[in-house]
């Protein structure tokens, strides 16, 4: 079977996790340094280690000032993580359509700020930075806070340049380890209270060094530890290979009329169940992930303002785009893909 993720463990990671585990130190500890150090070095980015992609959201929320009753513009399709932790906060979630590449639909977002809109979410849905440029430039206009959820989009060529980005090093991301997240902020202020609150509030550097700083404010219990850097760590050395992979399946792709991004590849048919049989017959796996967020009772309901999402819900669909399939697969998935879609 050729499933649809898989996850990428190397060998170096194992070798890592036994060292780790041979050590005195398997809560968060140099190794979480390190990742952080080298993650800088590969992303270009300052990178806070945290255990989810959901705690660096719920980080990110927190930073943005985001309290009960505020509007919040999120896309309709998203991971429900998107907006979860919004409804820890009390704020008011604003659905915002997508348009037919299953981004947020920039023009439903200016169509819905409101004098009360705190804040907008970005999903790089499957990798798809498409949208985020003019969304960076009409918040900084309109002194929105901006936060990327770029769970997926490691790898991408356009990510990282709002207030704040949140990442996932979950198991099926293009990087994992094993379970954890990154927080990336724009401001040096905002990094360092991050770095207390993924900590209980405390400033855990001056702990180390045996003091007892006071703690002024509410923090979580979100930080990385040594077994999952380690295990980030030997996976973070294969990036760009497998990018490079990626890359080249998504030609393949396109080249068949798919779309293909940095983690998601896809397309729309009107025959869903055909063409998920077809390629079941040949131990091919597809499928939708992800749903649209107001189906669940815990948003409150299905909305009536979100007319492509009413269009494509049933139409949508994913393909393997991973380590583990070979291009003559990838032709091969194309090639029945392509007698499908529309």
């Amino acid at each position: 079977m050729i499933k649809l993720f898989k996850p990428f463990i190397s060998e170096e990671s194992k070798v890592n996790v036994l060292r780790v585990l041979n050590s005195d130190q398997i809560a968060e500890g140099e190794e979480v340094k390190l990742f952080e150090q080298e993650l800088e070095a590969k992303l270009g980015k300052r990178c806070l280690t945290v255990n989810s992609g959901t705690s660096a959201l719920e980080l990110a929320y927190e930073l943005a000032g985001i309290e009960e009753g505020d509007e919040v513009i999120t896309p309709i399709l998203t991971c429900t993580a998107t907006n979860l932790p919004l409804i820890h906060r009390g704020a008011k979630i604003v659905f915002a359509d997508i348009t037919k590449d299953l981004n947020i639909d920039i023009e439903d977002v200016k169509r819905k700020i409101t004098d009360r809109t705190k804040a907008i979410v970005f999903v790089h849905f499957g990798g798809n930075s498409r949208g985020l440029a003019e969304l960076v430039e009409l918040c900084n206009a309109r002194n929105i806070k901006l936060i990327e959820d770029a769970a997926q989009a490691i790898g991408s060529d356009y990510w990282g340049q709002s207030d704040f980005t949140a990442v996932s090093l979950q198991a099926i991301k293009t990087i994992t380890s094993g379970d954890g997240g990154l927080l990336i902020c724009r401001d040096d202020k905002d990094y360092e209270k991050a770095k207390r609150l993924r900590w209980f509030g405390i400033d855990r550097d001056a702990k180390q060094r045996g003091e007892n700083p006071d703690v002024t404010e509410a923090g979580y219990k979100y930080h990385m530890n040594n077994i999952s850097a380690a295990i980030g760590r030997g996976n973070l050395a294969h990036l760009d290979e497998l990018m490079a992979h990626t890359n080249k399946l998504g030609e393949i792709y396109r080249s068949y009329g798919l779309f293909s991004h940095t983690w998601l590849a896809g397309g729309l048919t009107d025959k869903y169940n055909e063409l998920r049989m077809g390629l079941a017959d040949m131990n091919i796996e597809i499928g939708q992930h992800h749903y649209r967020n107001d189906l669940y009772t815990v948003f409150g309901g299905k909305v009536k303002n979100c007319p492509v999402m009413d269009e494509v819900e049933s139409k949508y669909f994913f393909v393997p785009l991973h380590y583990g399939v070979t291009e003559e697969q990838a032709h091969l998935i194309g090639s029945i893909c392509q007698k499908y879609i529309c």
